[in-house]
């Protein structure tokens, strides 16, 4: 995630909208003479370049309003008794709102990257289960109203508790770590992967039918499996997945219904790929 972006504001907006601010402030620091002291108002475009733009550009803001607030009190009739003093307050109005802005883009980029990490799975930087179901709901949504596909596949790991309770759970993660990465390297940027359980994982695949399915996930397979050979405590993959040609209310029916599947497969043998289609009728 970008510091201070959302997804309805883009930069030139945000940055038409800061200078917008900045000017409106200064032109209320012209009408209201040297007396009035209204300076606190530049903070508030100057807030708002440090929250949706980021460090660099609330610099710029930064100089903005202070030229601002020197030429709006210039011509409202503001003298010192020298030129000295007209650059050293303007240098220290400058800082303080440079300052000001560079803590607040501090702030906000701190907070978007605590939100991130609350997203994420600490162990294997995947989306936990929180993150998934939310951009999840956010794909199918699109889907549903594009009538599409939707594929859903659950991965558990086979035999993964021996390797814990033999070789430890320093063992145990690190075979995590090797699934996870096998995963990120297998799927489209369009999928959506994430860890759910201590070894079970969830992938959505969006326009993704059941031929297209079949491909990816034996093409998931395989780089498992070889990934998983290269560790010193090898174990095998059971995938279930479904393809939903007609959606679901919720984004946890999907996931039940694709981990039901891979029950399913675990009882049929394990280390295998079991896909089944939700609707005989396809959209």
């Amino acid at each position: 995630m970008r510091p201070g972006t959302i997804a309805t504001l883009s930069k030139p907006l945000a940055a038409l909208m800061t200078v917008a601010g900045a000017l409106v402030v200064a032109l209320i620091d012209f009408l209201s003479g040297v007396e009035l002291r209204v300076y606190p108002l530049y903070y508030l475009p100057l807030s708002f370049a440090a929250w949706y733009m980021g460090r660099s550009w609330t610099v710029a803001a930064a100089v903005l309003c202070t030229v601002g607030w020197a030429g709006s009190n210039y011509f409202a009739g503001l003298r010192y008794s020298g030129s000295g003093i007209w650059v050293f307050n303007a240098a220290m109005q400058g800082l303080s709102f440079t300052v000001v802005g560079v803590l607040l883009a501090q702030l906000q980029g701190a907070l978007a990257h605590e939100k991130q990490l609350s997203r994420l799975d600490p162990l294997t930087s995947l989306m936990n289960g929180r993150a998934f179901h939310e951009e999840a709901a956010r794909v199918v949504s699109v889907a549903r109203r594009k009538q599409r596909p939707v594929t859903v596949a659950y991965i558990d790991l086979d035999g993964f508790k021996t390797v814990n309770d033999t070789y430890g759970h320093h063992a145990g993660d690190e075979l995590l770590l090797t699934v996870a990465g096998a995963i990120q390297g297998c799927i489209r940027s369009s999928d959506i992967g994430a860890r759910v359980g201590g070894d079970e994982f969830v992938l959505l695949l969006p326009e993704t039918g059941s031929s297209e399915a079949r491909v990816a996930l034996d093409r998931l397979r395989i780089r498992l499996t070889q990934a998983i050979a290269a560790s010193p405590h090898p174990v095998t993959t059971t995938i279930g997945a479904v393809v939903f040609t007609t959606l679901p209310d919720s984004v946890a029916a999907m996931v039940r219904i694709a981990d039901a599947r891979m029950y399913a497969a675990k009882a049929a043998g394990k280390d295998r790929v079991v896909l089944e289609v939700a609707d005989d009728h396809p959209l």
